[in-house]
């Protein structure tokens, strides 16, 4: 039976739109009912739950009814000379009279003031600081509808965090960068702007060393990576795109995406006609000339026909951007349009210079977690426990989700140490470092889908293998591989053993122009090494080659070679040891001969 998962619920007056953790034990919400005389306030909820079983409304701030309503939010985190005030941003519209007279400053900065202890005694303030505008179209229907920061880094506190937001209903889509520093300023510094050509669907920014970012986005079916530094916003680079299934003209969608990694994105996929949603893992190219390639995938239950919101968090994230990300665990939360939370979990591993992405499994379904539509989801972040009181079976991170219907839910998903043994008896090194990853047990592929993916990989192997051994030479052209490889691959298919080698190896000309002959096809040539490679008879060095005119000059059949040139070739091999008389000269038929006129003509002639 499977574990069910400790939940909390409150009910708010107003719709919810938006969430995110302002620590492990308090949760801010935000929504409203927009401007309008329709009695549904516009607010922001800061929300207590600690406790696993009940949630507490521990303050809240009402904003002006003649505005719109909250969409987006994001907490950025506490001020650094005071740790009991939380910053928060969040995308509110200015009142329908500002926005006619072209001012419409969306962008809000909020402070939460004393959310730590005094959030049990009362006190806990929240209060808007400041507010801009980050766009710089006027249309009036637009709204901005993402925002998201890149996130901290624990040994990297002094770097600013840089944010994107993307407008919603514009007619000229927007996507704004800005910075957030990381002094006790709540403000922030615009970075530039991007003009896509329809709107993003989601997007997310990752930092990726001292002061650079970069930024992902997708619209419906084109996923784009966008390099930020100091010095300039690279134009948008289009690094994959979804193309139709066999068989269908309509493609599917995509519908959101996060980073894992700096070479890892995860994107959620709606299939066309609601027929159902996948998770797809993108591995990002790593320059110019590649592009993204699906790294892994995993269908969610057949119930969800589409998705409304994602959530990631990785269990050991680096404590720099300049670290590299060794084996982690991730947890994704995807909410389904049937009001259900599918919850997975994917590993990522890293050997040598290789990192790859595997079992993408889910653990566990959360069905009817709202009476409504699930509008966002946010996944607390989680640091060791170093120096806790906590026992092992209290480990979590906590998953929250909000709907139109004015409902939050938080789940508390157990977390347990995890260290990986059977690399260190296998090799008798030393265990890796422990790591955490979540203590239920996740459900594997289905057997018939391990049973076809074994055929698979079998059968690309065959076909590799089959290649390589045209590429040599070594098998009938069953593919005809060597048409459409690159001539550097087809490599000689072996030398001709020259007299001092015989005695080691016991082969003739016989032996080796009998593989040859079985394989007919390939173009083979026997020829002279150049004058300088001389051999124990004082003739020049034979070899057997898959022939190249560029590389061994012309060649010709052995049934259009002269008279006297077969007779002088016959000799040579002959005196070798590489052929004798009872071979009969079929052993020939279809092998081309390098030239023997001229000088090594002269010297087989006067040797012989």
């Amino acid at each position: 039976m499977v574990k069910k998962l400790p939940s909390a619920s409150i009910q708010l007056p107003y719709p919810l739109y938006c969430c995110d953790f302002a620590d492990p034990d308090h949760l801010v919400v935000a929504g409203g009912g927009g401007p309008g005389r329709n009695g549904v306030g516009n607010k922001i909820t800061l929300l207590e739950i600690s406790d696993a079983t009940q949630l507490t409304q521990v303050t809240e701030l009402e904003l002006s009814p003649n505005e719109d309503n909250v969409m987006s939010l994001v907490v950025v985190g506490p001020q650094k000379d005071k740790p009991t005030t939380t910053t928060v941003l969040a995308g509110v519209n200015s009142s329908p009279a500002d926005i006619n007279k072209g001012q419409n400053k969306h962008l809000r900065a909020l402070t939460i003031s004393q959310p730590g202890k005094s959030a049990k005694t009362g006190g806990v303030k929240i209060s808007e600081v400041a507010r801009d505008a980050l766009f710089v179209h006027k249309d009036k229907d637009t709204y901005q509808r993402i925002l998201r920061l890149s996130p901290p880094h624990e040994g990297l506190t002094s770097s600013p965090r840089l944010g994107a937001a993307t407008t919603g209903l514009s007619k000229h889509p927007q996507i704004a960068l800005f910075d957030v520093p990381s002094t006790n300023s709540p403000r922030w510094k615009t970075r530039g702007r991007l003009d896509p050509r329809v709107e993003a669907m989601d997007l997310d920014v990752i930092q990726t060393g001292p002061d650079t970012y970069q930024l992902a986005y997708c619209d419906d079916h084109d996923v784009f990576t966008v390099e930020v530094s100091k010095a300039e916003i690279s134009e948008p680079k289009c690094v994959y795109t979804i193309e139709p299934e066999e068989g269908e003209t309509v493609k599917a969608s995509f519908k959101s995406l996060r980073y894992l990694t700096t070479g890892f994105l995860v994107t959620v996929v709606n299939n066309p006609k609601s027929r159902g949603v996948a998770l797809h893992g993108l591995r990002l190219p790593k320059n110019e000339a590649e592009n993204a390639r699906l790294a892994i995938r995993a269908k969610l239950p057949s119930g969800v026909s589409k998705a409304t919101s994602l959530a990631v968090r990785n269990l050991s994230p680096v404590a720099t951007p300049s670290d590299k990300q060794g084996e982690a665990q991730f947890v994704i939360a995807v909410a389904g349009n049937d009001s259900s939370i599918s919850l997975y979990t994917l590993e990522h591993k890293s050997a040598f210079d290789s990192d790859i992405l595997s079992d993408l499994a889910p653990f566990q379904v959360l069905k009817s977690v709202h009476p409504s539509s699930i509008t966002n989801l946010a996944i607390s972040t989680f640091a060791p426990p170093e120096g806790s009181t906590k026992s092992s079976s209290e480990l979590c991170v906590k998953l929250a989700s909000v709907s139109v219907g004015c409902s939050t839910v938080v789940h508390n998903i157990p977390i347990k140490k995890h260290v990986d043994k059977s690399a260190s008896s296998k090799t008798g090194k030393p265990p890796k470092p422990s790591r955490y990853v979540v203590a239920l047990k996740s459900k594997g592929e289905s057997p018939a889908t391990v049973i076809t993916l074994t055929s698979l990989v079998f059968l690309i192997l065959l076909l590799a293998g089959q290649a390589l051994l045209e590429a040599k030479g070594i098998s009938e052209p069953v593919l005809g591989a060597r048409k459409f490889l690159p001539a550097s691959w087809i490599v000689p298919l072996r030398k001709v053993p020259r007299v001092e080698e015989l005695a080691k190896e016991q082969k003739t000309i016989h032996n080796l122009l009998s593989d040859v002959n079985a394989h007919h096809s390939q173009q083979m040539v026997i020829k002279h090494e150049d004058l300088g490679a001389i051999g124990p008879d004082g003739l020049p060095a034979l070899h057997v080659d898959i022939h190249n005119e560029e590389t061994h000059g012309p060649a010709t059949s052995w049934e259009n070679l002269e008279k006297k040139d077969q007779d002088l070739w016959k000799q040579r091999l002959k005196k070798s040891g590489h052929w004798m008389e009872d071979m009969g000269e079929t052993i020939f038929k279809g092998v081309l001969f390098g030239e023997i006129g001229g000088a090594i003509g002269n010297i087989v002639g006067e040797a012989l």
